[in-house]
């Protein structure tokens, strides 16, 4: 089979798993509950992350951006 024949077979493989159970990214970025602590002050430059999302984040932390990066944090539970 030429390449482009797999790469059309397997996009159609992948189309009908995602139609066949359309929760299953839901639950990969679901997020966690809680708030972001607030960063206000400018950053001149970012760091490179240390987290992409909440599961990546171990216990109930999340990944939020503070101190000029995307970082696993605890969770404000309320915004009072």
């Amino acid at each position: 089979m030429k390449p482009r024949g797999l790469v059309l077979l397997a996009l159609t493989v992948l189309l009908c798993c995602r139609m066949a159970q359309p929760g299953v990214l839901r639950r990969l970025i679901r997020q966690k509950p809680g708030f972001c602590p607030e960063f206000s002050l400018e950053c001149p430059f970012t760091f490179l992350p240390r987290c992409w999302r909440d599961a990546s984040c171990s216990g109930v932390r999340k990944c939020c951006y503070y101190n000029c990066q995307q970082r696993c944090m605890e969770p404000w539970w309320t915004l009072d």
